[in-house]
């Protein structure tokens, strides 16, 4: 597949070179002003120093004043933005992917990157006569905001300094490595925090740098127990996602984070925006109503969920992945935040990450379903699947998702790899295996190996699944 995403660019080291790294910081730093301030950050990938120095390189030619800050979380890239006044950003990162890849997202402005600014940079740089002549040379400063980003989390969680307890913390030898836990030692000098795997290692051996998935957390929740901490917190490769694990060695899903922090803004929905991933439950769209907020449904990744928030000036939004966004941060998300935020929470409500993880209500859904197929045949079979239930509400925010009387099925193209995706969400188990049985009965050619699938994700017939 292509290395130019939907929200960014990303592929294997192999199919990324310094030469293009360059012609990116050209065709990007060409987007604005001479002069203007461009701030740039990377991850702790071995590839990344190489891409980086490349990257700026190319926004130098391109006339702009540079601010590179080294290898720091894609958090402290965003905050630097905002703190410097800064016309544009971007991070050298392949965020939650393995250390293999390297890629690069960006912001010009306020507005982050989308399916028509990614093709434009594409087609920038492919066209024959680029690279265009430089313009001026630029200006290149490194500089350290870890100071002001400190002091920034010091005021907006001043009133929640009396926590107390012991959390343990899990960079995943990515980019919070260190820094997460001085970080929140000054936030709240009551708690304990312990780490694991916290120095910065570009090859990742210790976890997968992606969080959201449980199977890498498993001793995160061993840890929690042995430790008899009262909560885990593990990020992702660059930092900005985060998953959460209560003192009893549960992993939360992102259901059950997403309904945690939705009940954590009691007084202010009042109609406010909640901005929600096309694939979370109904059980959170129900929630959120039910609080007062306005409802937004928004197709998966967080450059879309970005935009979203940006749009309807939400308070709150939610990615399946673990990207969680603040009104408070313009929009965007910071893995650190949200896990302060938590901490904060659970101090000012007097209650347990466990106590409130078993109010959420049970989720009976599968996860991500993937059945690998050409781009033709991905068009096929969404147009089947439209035309065999077209009795039932049909949504077009990402694929198609079809509303059914006990539940919903969701069909999408990957992003990612030559691949449909499914995902089923029912009352009950025995209605979420008559619902993917009827769907799949419907796909002749793929419907058996759908079904396949799901009956290899499914450890119990009688088990609620979320993701």
């Amino acid at each position: 597949m292509s290395i130019y995403k939907p929200c960014d660019i990303r592929g294997e080291t192999t199919e990324l070179s310094t030469e293009l790294y360059e012609s990116w910081g050209q065709s990007l730093g060409r987007r604005l002003e001479p002069g203007a301030v461009f701030v740039v950050g990377g991850d702790v990938r071995l590839s990344t120093p190489a891409f980086q120095a490349a990257f700026i390189r190319g926004l130098c030619e391109a006339g702009v004043q540079v601010y590179d800050l080294g290898i720091v979380p894609t958090p402290m890239v965003y905050f630097a933005k905002r703190h410097l006044s800064a016309a544009a950003c971007a991070i050298i990162t392949a965020s939650h992917n393995p250390p293999r890849i390297n890629g690069l997202k960006w912001m010009i402005h306020d507005l982050p990157t989308n399916e028509e600014s990614v093709a434009d940079l594409q087609h920038d740089v492919e066209r024959p006569d680029f690279p265009v002549t430089p313009r001026q040379s630029g200006s290149l400063q490194m500089i350290d905001v870890s100071a002001a980003y400190q002091k920034w989390l010091l005021t907006a969680f001043s009133s929640a300094t009396q926590a107390s307890g012991r959390v343990m913390l899990d960079p995943g030898n990515g980019c919070w490595s260190v820094r997460a836990k001085h970080y929140m030692q000054a936030l709240f000098p009551g708690v304990q925090f312990l780490t694991i795997h916290d120095s910065e290692d570009g090859t990742f051996p210790q976890r997968n740098p992606d969080s959201s998935r449980p199977e890498y957390l498993l001793r995160l929740c061993e840890e929690v127990r042995r430790q008899d901490a009262d909560l885990g917190i593990a990020f992702d490769g660059d930092g900005d996602r985060v998953a959460f694990v209560d003192g009893e060695g549960h992993g939360l899903s992102a259901e059950e984070a997403t309904w945690v922090l939705l009940h954590s803004f009691p007084e202010e929905w009042a109609g406010r925006a909640f901005v929600y991933d096309i694939k979370f439950s109904g059980h959170l769209r129900e929630g959120a109503k039910h609080l007062g907020a306005r409802l937004c449904m928004e197709r998966s990744g967080h450059a879309f969920i970005r935009r979203r928030m940006l749009a309807e000036k939400a308070l709150f939004g939610a990615e399946i992945s673990g990207h969680y966004f603040f009104d408070a941060l313009d929009g965007g998300d910071d893995g650190l935040y949200a896990a302060a935020w938590v901490i904060a929470y659970l101090t000012s409500s007097g209650q347990s990450l466990a106590t409130l993880r078993r109010a959420c209500p049970t989720v009976y859904m599968t996860s991500d379903l993937r059945v690998n197929c050409t781009a033709k045949e991905q068009r096929l079979v969404i147009e089947k699947a439209r035309a065999a239930f077209q009795q039932y509400e049909q949504i077009y925010v990402d694929g198609v998702r079809i509303t059914f009387p006990t539940g919903w099925a969701l069909i999408r193209s990957s992003v990612t790899e030559s691949a449909l995706t499914f995902r089923f969400e029912a009352d009950d188990a025995a209605s979420l295996s008559q619902l993917v049985s009827e769907f799949c009965l419907h796909l002749a050619g793929i419907g058996e190996q759908l079904y396949r699938k799901y009956e290899l994700s499914m450890p119990k017939p009688d088990s609620p699944v979320s993701v």
